[in-house]
Formats: structure tokens, C-alpha cells, sequence
């Protein structure tokens, strides 16, 4: 009760004199490669108004969640007849970085990823970056985008890219080996009505291009398959979280839709997929962090080598391995807690223990397959992270996963950022 009666007056307090004390300026301090222009997109607050403390918040978590910067605050300076000085200050992360993972593909054989991707590129908050792959065959990439377009209102973000790769398929206790090619050109646009929402859409052209390299060719297993294909992806974000350098709390939820128009396997031409993901995230006294993702997915179901869901060491199980399962369903979940056990400076170090679990529809099967014990995983593990705290995502990432299942099944996966 004394609590509530507390606020009520400070509420009374700031209706009765808060409204005399205007904004006379803003200033911006702390930048180094960020332009000021790109900075000034990201701050509502204005001058000549009163103070609204309730819209300075809503800056300082809209320039937090920039990769350019890694944590923000800001100062009043109290000028002549109750006029107010606002000061954002910011601290700025480096934001040229290199993309590197490095996993188990087919019989033991080591793939990796690697990349430099700048997220504030010319100091204007651009996202520019190229990537080479190599997965038992080379691919490259090139992607650039500008989130904050004329405002922070719209965006936009394009990618090229080619992959190569050998994709296994199993059929009746088979595995039949493609080498396949994927080229991929993607536009998206997204809008940004308020802080927490953000809508977007994407147009796409795709290439297939699949030959069979081991195993004998029939009426489900084609020898080659080669098809272009048109997309289509509406994606709704809403996002309630917020951030502390690396910690996180809050919660945000993804929806997306793909439309997908050209000839699949089998003859199909129209595909559909609906993805939803859910991340929560708990602040646990000062050195904890609890993180769960839920990713629940479904798309059109019919007999095809290449559903849309895969089982992988990088995307929901750790410690699985590379692509051991697909399907035309998946329900994923995965929780951890991660631990700060030595912060220093600019460094920081976290333990983490964490559980995987998935159920996948096999194509062409009814959903209640997905949860026989054959199409379930359940694997756990612990894991550690190197951070460095003004480099945008700077997380080296190691974990070891075991099965729950079959305790002799596990494997390492390392990677640069958290697992999600």
C-alpha cells in the first residue's frame, strides 16, 4: 500500500510540474565510426517539447538493439528557466566481424562457414557482408541491406548466394546421395510502425539443380531434377525484448508464411510453409540468464526426398549432427541457462547446461508419426561462451550434446553467436 501511495504522488508530482520542464536540446556523445545522421533516425524524443521520459526509454532500447551499439543511457543538464539539456550517451560496438562455423557433414567429413559481415558499414548502420561455405562442395554469398531507409520506419535487405553441397536421402533403409546446387537472389522490405512490431516482405528467385551421385535411380529417386522457382515470405516480428551488453529478458514471438511457386519432386508446383518462433528470456539475479525457444512449423505435406525440415546440429538438436533427418512438420524446443563465471573489462565468459528437444513429421506421413520415438530427439549437453562485449555478437560458442536416448550419440558443434 505504501508503495502504491508512493507512485500516485510522484505521477501527481511530475502531471503537476513536470510539464514546465522542456526540452530546449539534444545531444549525442560517444560516437566514433557512426555518423550522427544514422543516430538521429533512432531518437523520437524532440525539442521544444516537455519531457517525456516514457519516449527517451523507447530511444534508448531502439538504439540498444542496433548492432552498432552496445549499450545506451542518457543525462539531463538543467539550463535557464526550466529548461532541459537531454543528453544520449553511447556506447559503441565494433561491428566488422567474421562469420565462422565449423560442423560434421557426411562420414565424418568437416564442413564450415566462414564470412565478414560489417553491421554498421560506412557508419550508416548498413548491414553488408560475403560468405564462403564449404559443405563437401564450394558456395559463396553476398548480402547488403539498410534498416533504417529514409527513417527508422523502413528497411530493406538483399542477399545472393550459391550452394553446393552433397544432400543425402534415405528410402526404404537406402541412402541415396545428390550433389546438389541451390542459387538463391532474395529483396525484402520491412516497416516499422511502432517499436515493437515490425512487418516484412519478401520476393525471390530460386534455382535446384540435384544429380544423383550414388545409388541406383527409380521412380521416387531421379537421376537429375533441375527447376526455378518463385517465392513469396510475409514475416510478422513482435518484440518485447530487452538488453543489457549480452544479457537479455523479455519475450518475442516471429510468424512467417512462404509461398513457394515452381515444380517440386513429384510434380507438385505450389508449396506453402508456416513458421512460428517463440524466445523468452529471464534475467536470474546478476550472472544468470535463462533462455527457451519454441519453434513449431508445418508445411505441405506430400512424398518429396526435400521437405522443408531438417533435424541439425545447427539449427535445434546440438551434438545430432549435420541434416540426420527431414520432414514436412517439426516442433523444437530448447531451453538453457547460461552463467557469467569471469567478467572483466571487455571480456566475459559463461557456462551453460541446456536441453534439446524435437519431433519431426516425415513427408507424406499423418502428424501423429511425428511423435513416434523414431522421429522424437531428446539430446542435453553443456557449453561454454567467450564474449566480448563491444563487438556485436563476438560470441564463441562451444557446446557438447549428448542423446538422452542412446547416451554413446553426441558430437561438438562450435559457432560464432549464441544458439539463439
Amino acid at each position: 500500500m505504501r508503495k502504491f501511495v508512493v507512485q500516485i504522488f510522484v505521477l501527481i508530482s511530475f502531471a503537476l510540474f513536470g510539464q514546465h520542464k522542456r526540452v530546449d536540446s539534444i545531444a549525442v556523445f560517444g560516437l566514433h565510426k557512426s555518423k550522427i545522421s544514422y543516430i538521429q533516425k533512432l531518437i523520437f524524443a524532440t525539442k521544444n517539447q516537455p519531457l517525456d521520459t516514457l519516449t527517451i526509454n523507447d530511444d534508448l532500447i531502439r538504439l540498444i538493439r542496433e548492432p552498432a551499439v552496445s549499450h545506451a543511457y542518457y543525462s539531463l543538464d538543467t539550463l535557464a528557466n526550466t529548461q532541459l539539456k537531454l543528453n544520449y550517451h553511447i556506447e559503441e560496438n565494433k561491428t566488422l566481424i567474421p562469420a565462422v562455423d565449423i560442423w560434421s557433414t557426411l562420414e565424418g567429413a568437416i564442413a564450415y562457414h566462414i564470412g565478414i559481415n560489417d553491421h554498421n558499414f560506412l557508419g550508416r548502420g548498413y548491414k553488408a557482408g560475403a560468405f564462403y561455405r564449404r559443405n563437401n562442395r564450394n558456395g559463396f554469398g553476398l548480402l547488403f541491406g539498410n534498416p533504417n531507409l529514409i527513417n527508422y520506419t523502413l528497411g530493406w535487405e538483399g542477399i545472393v548466394q550459391k550452394r553446393n553441397t552433397l544432400e543425402p536421402i534415405l528410402n526404404n533403409g537406402d541412402t541415396y546421395i545428390y550433389d546438389y546446387t541451390f542459387w538463391h537472389a532474395e529483396l525484402g522490405a520491412f516497416y516499422r510502425p511502432l517499436l515493437e512490431q515490425r512487418y516484412q516482405v519478401n520476393l525471390g528467385f530460386l534455382q535446384d539443380q540435384y544429380n544423383l551421385e550414388r545409388g541406383e535411380a527409380n521412380a521416387f529417386i531421379p537421376k537429375e531434377f533441375n527447376t526455378h522457382k518463385f517465392l513469396i515470405k510475409a514475416t510478422f516480428d513482435y518484440n518485447l525484448l530487452e538488453q543489457y551488453y549480452y544479457f537479455q529478458y523479455g519475450i518475442r514471438n516471429r510468424f512467417s508464411n512462404t509461398w513457394v511457386m515452381g515444380k517440386n519432386f513429384g510434380g507438385e508446383r505450389f508449396f506453402y510453409l508456416i513458421e512460428n518462433e517463440t524466445t523468452y528470456f529471464k534475467r536470474i539475479h546478476t550472472n544468470g540468464n535463462w533462455a527457451s525457444r519454441l519453434h513449431l512449423g508445418i508445411s505441405r505435406n506430400f512424398e518429396t526426398p526435400f521437405p522443408a525440415f531438417v533435424l541439425d546440429n545447427n539449427l535445434n538438436i546440438r551434438g545430432i549432427g549435420n541434416r540426420v533427418q527431414r520432414g514436412s512438420a517439426l516442433a523444437a524446443l530448447s531451453s538453457e541457462y547460461r552463467h557469467t563465471i569471469v567478467e572483466h573489462g571487455w571480456l566475459a565468459v559463461q557456462a551453460n547446461g541446456f536441453l534439446d528437444f524435437a519431433a519431426i513429421r516425415p513427408a507424406g506421413k499423418s502428424l501423429g508419426v511425428a511423435f513416434e520415438d523414431q522421429n522424437i530427439k531428446a539430446f542435453g549437453g553443456i557449453g561454454i561462451r567467450i564474449i566480448h562485449k563491444f563487438i556485436h555478437s563476438a560470441i564463441l560458442r562451444i557446446d557438447y550434446g549428448f542423446s538422452l536416448k542412446k547416451m554413446h550419440e553426441g558430437g561438438i558443434v562450435f559457432g560464432i553467436g549464441q544458439f539463439f
